[in-house]
């Protein structure tokens, strides 16, 4: 399949499908109407990037997971190259308010246009980056091959085939080999993503093993001061048993609240704080406890107004932005999107404060992770609401084996810190052979 055949399609088939998609959330909801205007092509009025100095480098996080990944080699990037100019696009408002909030050393922020020419060639043109950085694995076709005839190196970073899009992948070969080509360096978070994408037609010449970015993120972010403001915020005192069940989505908000009230029967001290993926779904969980006979929760949202949670047992957090520092109020934690398969959410970040985690069977997305931490007893996969009881009561009971393990569980997520600066190593010799840029 070649590129026109993917703009007809991109023209005829997806075009109406994004409409019906976007449309009624911007008309009726109100949603999207910070970031429809970037996917459309149009840039900031506030950026010129005509006056930035070069070398400029662009890179994309897609939303607030990339984000966090790309912010170490941020970081290390501009301390080694500090003249220069640093741009960083993502594909969601929310990962685009983290960018803005985490990373200071970017000169400025924009949304990525959808994959259609007459939005991306215009935006590259008037960019014209030196280097483009891909978090992850988000291959554009229209935006590639623009970049690339615009004289841009390309880099895909951090780069994760998870097993659910592997064999979609795979399957593609012939429509991806194309794209994957114009890509100058694929660097991999590990020797199973770079086997894979070599099997999905990159030249293996071009492939290096750099490591996951996220384990540089999260350990320097578990301060004090993050948990203390949490627990004042939810007026939870320390020692207090706390289960927090995080980045939950339809189908384990339930199961979750049943273990609870199971748990609760035996920890009459326990405290539930639930934190979905969705803060949307806050009214559906609000109505599950109440088909269950249990109070209505102390919603995050209320403290903004200064109202205190006053012995009400369970959390719910309906705000963004807040899970991380909440994973340190846990005595353990439960992470979502795993009891069903959803391919799991990212459990280096309690684990980074020292956590126990319990994940369901479907961590296909985080799969180092997971055998990181269940290597050395900090990470546990259960399978039921009668595991999840089973292992948060041995944790509750036996609190300094919690400790202990948990801790080796931060130690091991320290010894795997350095992949950003590998990759930003590898991003300057890039600019130095292609662009006779010199450190």
């Amino acid at each position: 399949m070649n590129r026109l055949v993917y703009n007809l399609l991109l023209h005829f088939f997806v075009a109406p499908f994004l409409a019906a998609y976007y449309l009624p959330g911007i008309l009726v909801r109100g949603k999207y109407n910070r970031s429809i205007s970037g996917k459309l092509g149009r840039l900031p009025d506030t950026f010129f990037p005509e006056k930035l100095s070069r070398p400029k480098i662009w890179f994309h996080a897609v939303s607030v997971g990339e984000v966090v990944a790309l912010g170490p080699v941020v970081k290390s990037l501009k301390h080694m190259m500090p003249e220069s100019s640093l741009i960083i696009s993502t594909g969601t408002e929310t990962g685009q308010d983290r960018a803005r909030s985490t990373i200071g050393d970017a000169d400025d922020f924009l949304y990525l246009p959808l994959d259609f020419p007459e939005f991306v060639n215009p935006v590259v043109r008037r960019i014209c980056p030196d280097l483009f950085v891909l978090m992850e694995t988000e291959l554009w076709p229209n935006l590639i091959h623009c970049l690339k005839t615009n004289g841009a190196g390309i880099v895909l970073a951090n780069g994760r085939i998870s097993d659910r899009s592997f064999p979609r992948y795979r399957r593609l070969r012939k429509f991806f080999a194309p794209t994957l080509e114009k890509i100058d360096l694929f660097l991999m978070a590990s020797e199973t993503d770079a086997s894979r994408i070599q099997e999905m037609g990159a030249a293996s010449v071009r492939v290096h093993v750099a490591g996951n970015t996220k384990y540089d993120a999260i350990p320097g972010n578990t301060s004090p001061a993050v948990e203390f403001e949490m627990r004042r915020l939810l007026s939870i005192e320390p020692g207090t048993r706390v289960l927090v069940a995080g980045s939950t989505h339809p189908g384990e908000h339930e199961l979750v609240l049943d273990a609870f009230l199971e748990l609760s029967r035996r920890f009459s001290d326990l405290i539930l704080v639930l934190v979905p993926r969705h803060t949307e779904k806050t009214a559906a969980i609000i109505s599950a406890m109440a088909d269950r006979g249990m109070e209505p929760p102390f919603l995050r949202s209320s403290a903004d107004t200064g109202e205190m949670r006053e012995g009400r047992k369970v959390v719910v957090v309906d705000r963004m932005g807040e899970l991380f520092g909440i994973y340190s109020l846990a005595s353990v934690v439960f992470m979502g999107g795993s009891l069903v398969p959803l391919g799991g959410q990212n459990i280096l970040e309690p684990a980074a404060w020292g956590k126990i985690v319990l994940f369901g069977p479907s961590m296909e997305d985080f799969r180092d992770a997971r055998d990181l931490l269940v290597r050395c007893g900090a990470g546990i996969q259960i399978s039921s609401v009668r595991d999840l009881v089973s292992h948060v009561s041995d944790a509750l009971l036996h609190p300094q084996d919690a400790a202990a393990r948990g801790a080796l569980g931060r130690e091991a997520i320290m010894r795997n810190v350095g992949s950003a600066g590998k990759i930003a190593e590898c991003l300057v010799e890039l600019l130095g052979k292609s662009h006779n840029i010199e450190r």
